[in-house]
């Protein structure tokens, strides 16, 4: 009797290890997110190809008080990059988005597939004007809500390119 009962709290013991384990593995990446706040650069790439010219970029920079676009399409030289004026309302947007799609989760995701040698890349580089920065970079692997991100940032940045 002794032995099924040490049998039974033994097994009870273990699941609730389990069942703890399984929930810091949850919660974990929720208690260490940065929130992002007053950003002072902001810098998104992406690779659309492996011809000339073949990539998008945006950078933002705090420049005496005013924040300063660069937008660089895909098949447009750098020397073709526009610069543009955001307002601080429009900061403030970019900012939210990025929290509500937990991008400050991506900080440190360096991730490549070794399979795949023509694939696409991305980085992501944000200062904040606390000094805290988010650096993600990866080759034929994305992090959560990555395609979210990048069609915000191309329909609310990539937008303002001006063709003539």
């Amino acid at each position: 009797m002794k032995t099924k009962n040490i049998i039974i709290i033994m097994i009870s013991l273990v699941l609730v290890l389990i069942l703890l384990i399984l929930a810091l593995v949850v919660l974990l990446p929720h208690l260490h997110e940065k929130k992002i706040e007053k950003i002072s650069h902001l810098r998104f790439c992406y690779s659309t190809g492996y011809h000339m010219n073949a990539s998008v970029s945006y950078e933002i920079n705090l420049i005496d008080g005013k924040y300063m676009l660069k937008v660089k399409p895909t098949d447009i030289s750098e020397e073709e990059t526009q610069e543009f004026e955001l307002s601080k309302d429009k900061i403030q947007e970019i900012i939210n988005k990025l929290n509500e799609y937990h991008v400050s989760r991506w900080n440190g995701f360096n991730k490549s597939d070794k399979y795949v040698l023509d694939g696409n890349s991305f980085s992501l580089n944000i200062r904040m004007k606390n000094n805290n920065t988010i650096e993600a970079s990866g080759y034929m692997m994305w992090p959560n809500n990555y395609y979210e991100v990048k069609t915000y940032l191309d329909t609310t940045l990539g937008s303002l390119y001006e063709t003539e």
